[in-house]
């Protein structure tokens, strides 16, 4: 069995992905997409199934929810370049499409939701997830038999209904033909057995052709770096550790990062390298700069608010000189608006990872510092990030808006500090500082409500994320080891109601105004 862990590129900076929330959109749709591949052939009818009490009902439409949900039930991933065409494309050829809100009885999460998929020869695929942050997925129910995958593996599922195979001959039969890195089996709903293997790669022509015997299906990887047999254990999941890690071979922070990042994914350093250098990093610059550098327009609605663009024209008059601050804020603000095929870089929130480039892009302008010093950064920020998915599930349906601004600020901190040559101590006390200011936050975006007030904690990670930089280089003490200050985040997090975590029913979207302002979003939304 395989241990999973958090890693760099399918948990902290992934996915890849239009505008949109990665727990909201991103993660739907990746969900969807498993249950497409399920279905093994064109979709003639798509409907999706969520809790009426859950996180996607109070949000509906302001995320792109719906448009990840059928994108990914068309077989298509978060990135793909025709995404907000889906609606038009499936009532031009005659797909119907429908989103119930319902009582979710497969399971209790808060982020859970059904896609039951019908082919064109009437064939039916169901499948039930939940989104636990950051695009991840948990599948728990595959065509009504009970799962546990993350979308990490190629995983063939043979349907038993009436109980009829051998297991054992089944599963030598499977392991003779190809490598199985973990196996199993799940009750159906009705009866019978679902047998499930996670394989190293896509089944070959001797797996196939005993897989043409059965009943079966076969789900895809939807992560960058998927799983094999080659993951090494986990290399550290504190700071503290990671810095002895440091201390004790010789390296540098980014360096031990690139090290962890290698046992995980099991890529050479060079590829691991490149991925940042070459995919990750430019994809956030453009997120940050597109809308400077670049003739692209923003998707704009009602409801749409340009901040980037009065922030812009308001700084060579305002009374203060922010300096740095005021072009982080400057960047930031410019990775808000959704702009098609301009990609969000997740880290952890759905623009995190643009957010805190934004803060780092602002620092190396300011102080000529090199690429390599951005890289060096985004690596620490990584290691970070890991820390955080490892010890709380960052995202505002589980700890509030601590988990997603909260925890990208104390990243964005650690990666100034890092790329300012500060020690591993400072960087750690950067990382620190930051999170124990973002404990407690909720998660309350208001539909309609021009980003707010989500914009204003974005703010906090432009200015403030090069504040508690500075004074970890000043020499401040952080009291608390960082993953201390993690485990009271996810503790004071879980224990606000579940008004407070990404449902719009409870702080500031219980305020009067917040009512009529999501009540106009909503028929404009259902005009749509």
């Amino acid at each position: 069995m395989v241990e999973l862990y958090p890693e760099f590129y399918n948990d902290v900076f992934g996915p890849l992905m239009q505008p949109g929330s990665s727990s909201h959109m991103a993660a739907p749709c990746r969900a969807g997409y498993l249950c497409n591949s399920l279905l093994g052939e064109e979709v003639a009818e798509i409907l999706v199934e969520m809790d009426k009490e859950g996180s996607f009902t109070g949000t509906f439409g302001q995320m792109n929810e719906d448009l990840g949900m059928l994108n990914g039930a068309m077989g298509h991933m978060p990135d793909y370049p025709e995404f907000f065409a889906i609606k038009p494309y499936l009532r031009e050829h005659n797909i119907p499409f429908r989103f119930d809100f319902c009582s979710m009885k497969e399971s209790p999460h808060i982020n859970s939701l059904k896609f039951i998929l019908t082919g064109v020869s009437g064939k039916k695929a169901t499948l039930v997830a939940n989104s636990t942050g950051g695009g991840m997925i948990e599948t728990v129910w595959v065509n009504g038999y009970s799962f546990a995958g993350k979308g990490d593996t190629y995983v063939l599922c043979i349907f038993d209904p009436d109980s009829a195979l051998d297991p054992a001959a089944l599963q030598s039969q499977v392991a003779l033909c190809q490598s199985v890195m973990e196996q199993g089996s799940g009750q159906g709903q009705q009866g019978g057995v679902m047998y499930w293997f996670k394989l190293d790669a896509a089944p070959g022509q001797a797996l196939k052709t005993i897989m043409q015997g059965h009943r079966h299906a076969v789900m895809k990887p939807v992560l960058p770096v998927p799983s094999t047999s080659s993951k090494q254990p986990q290399l550290f999941d504190t700071m503290v550790e990671w810095r002895r890690l440091a201390k004790e071979q010789g390296k540098t922070m980014p360096e031990v990062a690139i090290d962890y990042e290698i046992a995980a994914s099991g890529w050479t350093w060079d590829q691991v390298v490149a991925y940042m250098r070459d995919v990750i990093k430019p994809a956030m610059h453009r997120r940050t700069h597109a809308l400077y550098e670049e003739n692209v327009e923003p998707l704009c609605t009602p409801f749409t608010e340009l901040h980037y663009k009065k922030w812009h024209a308001a700084m060579p008059t305002l009374p203060v000189n922010l300096g740095v601050i005021s072009k982080s804020i400057q960047y930031v603000m410019a990775g808000q608006p959704p702009v098609p095929n301009v990609l969000n870089v997740p880290g952890p929130m759905g623009t995190g990872g643009g957010f805190l480039y934004g803060a780092l892009s602002a620092v190396q302008e300011d102080l000529g510092l090199s690429e390599e010093d951005v890289l060096r950064g985004l690596f620490v920020g990584a290691g970070v990030g890991a820390i955080c998915y490892t010890r709380t599930g960052p995202t505002g349906e589980v700890i509030g808006c601590t988990g997603e601004c909260g925890c990208c600020t104390a990243m964005a901190a650690a990666a100034i500090t890092e790329m300012l040559h500060g020690t591993p101590e400072q960087v750690e006390a950067a990382a620190s500082m930051a999170l124990q200011a973002a404990v407690g936050w909720p998660c309350d975006p208001i539909p309609g409500g021009k980003d707010m007030p989500c914009m204003a904690r974005v703010l906090f990670i432009a200015s403030m994320s090069i504040v508690f930089s500075q004074w970890a280089l000043a020499g401040q003490d952080p009291v608390l080891p960082f993953h201390e200050v993690v485990d009271v985040a996810d503790k004071i997090g879980r224990s606000l109601s579940g008004d407070l975590l990404c449902t719009a029913r409870g702080g500031h979207c219980a305020t009067p105004t917040a009512q009529c302002l999501m009540a106009e979003f909503r028929k404009w939304h259902e005009q749509q």
